[in-house]
């Protein structure tokens, strides 16, 4: 999967590091760490935490400069 994404015009990308960018993912990140502790609804709590999870991943690529539009492609980065 991984080098498919790489062959993929949307897939993952070499960027310039941007720590600006990361930083507004860590914060998108908390937010959904705080609605999970709001939420009481099982699959919502699930929800909530995939995404505070896929949001900090997100932000470590883009802080090492790796760049994703296709979110299986972010995903298939935490296998590496």
């Amino acid at each position: 999967m991984i080098t498919w994404c790489w062959k993929k015009r949307s897939g993952l990308l070499l960027s310039e590091p941007n720590g600006n960018l990361a930083d507004a993912y860590v914060k998108k990140a908390e937010e959904a760490l705080f609605a999970l502790g709001e939420l009481t609804v099982p699959s919502w709590q699930i929800a909530a935490a995939y995404y505070a999870m896929y949001f900090s991943l997100y932000a470590v690529l883009v802080r090492i400069g790796i760049r994703s539009e296709i979110h299986a492609c972010t995903l298939a980065c935490a296998r590496v």
